[in-house]
């Protein structure tokens, strides 16, 4: 059993399609999950689709379809139904399947998708100007899934975290340190957090003597200091969600390397930099000027749009320039995707042309955008102090349900943390009750081996007729097609979606034995008991699979 059964499935329709008279371009069949139950587990819509091609009346092609179609493996029935093709998995498939998961383990729903492709994923990468709030987390640990998945499925992944080391911000931030080791209140702009302070005494036992040297000395002693001070709390912050790098990347490598330099010499040749009032802009912005007029003038001017300022200093975006080159070029990464906040939604479109002129395929950077995390304690400000740090959250709630609460929407959805429900030990607790379906069936596990010790090595899985052990089986055959759509996607919220579907079945699976003891998996016949045992083992495997892709533990007492 290779691939999806899904995959196999729309394989085997559209050779039923080339079979009776589809030539050529083969449109999108689009087989899908049924919505509804009755209609089997799977739906395609192709005798509509192919209503045209075909020159027939859509059930009519639905039905010649259904006819025509040689299921691989006896997998599903075929049925036409308007214009529609249903199929509905058999029991005896899902038997088999049972085996098959139980024999694989974790390693089920593992494709070779990738193929060894090379990509980085850089996530995070907050300025390091103070702790990681809440609001960080949520990119840290949809970039550490997305990693997981990548890695399950065939890619070889490079993790990330840029750090900002020479912009306006790390400036305000030594500044401010200078300040507080004199005793002062921080410039306007600046940073006024209690850990400003803390740091600040850190740098004074550190670096002898340098409150006695002139700010402009100090201060970028003191803004490198300050920043690997906050590196280090932010690697140990991660740690507790159990995240890694594998590169700290400081922004200052790049100029020390010639990388922005590189890249600039390189749009200036190309065309693509121009002077105008004594600083350098990158060209797209002087062509809508150009093309557009007054309208986008000012759109035209905004300072990220510079590369190089008047006073000769460079922009953030030059950085940014020496960066691509360093991923695409010097390391070579085929694909790079980034995870970023949604208030940088203005960069993207920048950075891909930034990446076309450089001779960059933009297909290639993929950006994701995620949108913030908000909780009842109110406004979060980093510079001002006023925030709620993710070690605070953690220490409240702890990692796993930090890191399934954070993974349990869409990106482009807000989150309102409910702390409430994330402490709670109730199946309305969506971390709870995943963790508790997996303690169950570790728990029947150690219980069949207590009564039974000498059960069958082989299990008999057609004596697993009835509905709940099915619907178990079902979600089984699930999973390798939610991981194809999560890579496919990059969207790791599909994952703790899915725990919640193979969860409720295994729920219900134990609750039938609590309903009458001969429904228990565990029961005075060895073979049946040992068929149970065969199920639950798979459910274990796939369960917890799926739970260290969201980074979450599975627990095998509770």
């Amino acid at each position: 059993m290779t691939g999806s059964i899904r995959q196999r499935l729309d394989e085997a329709m559209k050779e039923a399609a080339r079979a009776i008279g589809v030539d050529g371009d083969m449109p999108d069949l689009e087989l899908a999950r049924a919505k509804s139950a009755d209609r089997g587990e799977y739906a395609s819509s192709a005798g509509m689709k192919l209503a045209r091609a075909l020159k027939q009346p859509p059930q009519q092609i639905a039905s010649r379809l259904a006819a025509t179609l040689q299921v691989p493996g006896g997998a599903a029935r075929v049925e036409a139904v308007g214009g529609y093709v249903n199929f509905r998995l058999t029991p005896q498939w899902l038997q088999e399947l049972v085996t098959h998961v139980a024999a694989i383990g974790p390693r089920y729903g593992a494709t070779d998708i990738g193929r060894g492709e090379r990509l980085q994923v850089e996530f995070a990468s907050i300025n390091p100007t103070g702790p990681l709030h809440i609001g960080h987390g949520r990119g840290t640990i949809l970039g550490d899934s997305i990693c997981r998945l990548l890695e399950f499925t065939g890619h070889q992944v490079q993790r990330e975290y840029y750090v900002n080391s020479d912009n306006t911000q790390t400036r305000r931030f030594g500044a401010s340190v200078y300040a507080r080791l004199h005793g002062k209140v921080p410039p306007e702009g600046g940073y006024t957090g209690e850990y400003v302070i803390e740091i600040a005494e850190m740098a004074r036992r550190d670096l002898p003597h340098i409150e006695q040297l002139p700010e402009e000395e100090a201060e970028p002693q003191l803004r490198m200091y300050a920043m690997q001070k906050v590196v280090e709390q932010i690697r140990a912050t991660v740690a507790r969600l159990n995240i890694r790098y594998d590169e700290w990347f400081w922004e200052n490598w790049l100029w020390e390397k010639g990388l922005p330099q590189r890249a600039i010499d390189r749009l200036r040749e190309s065309g693509y930099l121009k002077e105008r009032d004594g600083a350098l802009w990158f060209g797209p912005a002087l062509q809508e000027l150009e093309d557009d007029g007054a309208v986008h003038k000012e759109l035209a001017e905004e300072e990220d749009r510079v590369v190089i300022r008047s006073n000769g200093q460079p922009t953030y975006f030059a950085s940014d320039l020496g960066y691509l080159l360093s991923r695409f070029e010097d390391r070579g990464f085929n694909r790079v995707v980034e995870v970023w906040g949604s208030d940088h939604h203005g960069y993207v479109p920048r950075m891909k042309s930034a990446a076309a002129a450089l001779g960059i395929d933009p297909a290639k950077l993929v950006v994701i955008l995620h949108q913030m995390v908000n909780l009842k304690e109110g406004k979060m400000s980093k510079r001002a102090g006023r925030f709620v740090t993710l070690d605070e959250l953690i220490d409240r709630v702890g990692s796993d349900p930090v890191r399934y609460f954070y993974l349990l929407r869409s990106p482009d959805t807000t989150i309102e943390f409910d702390l409430e429900l994330a402490v709670a030990q109730s199946n309305e607790n969506p971390v709870y009750y995943a963790q508790y379906a997996h303690a169950r069936l570790a728990n029947v596990e150690a219980t069949a081996v207590e009564k039974h010790p000498r059960l069958p090595e082989q299990a008999d899985v057609s004596l697993l007729v009835e509905p709940w052990e099915l619907d178990v089986a079902r979600q089984l055959a699930f999973w390798p097609e939610v991981v194809e759509d999560a890579v496919r996607l990059l969207e790791p919220h599909r994952i703790p979606y899915y725990v919640q579907d193979l969860a409720t079945a295994v729920h219900r699976f134990y609750h039938a034995g609590n309903e009458k003891s001969e429904h228990r998996v565990v029961v005075d016949d060895e073979r049946l008991t040992r068929a149970r045992l065969e199920l639950c083992r798979a459910a274990r495997h796939t369960l917890k699979t799926a739970l260290d892709l969201m980074g979450v533990s599975a627990p095998d007492r509770m």
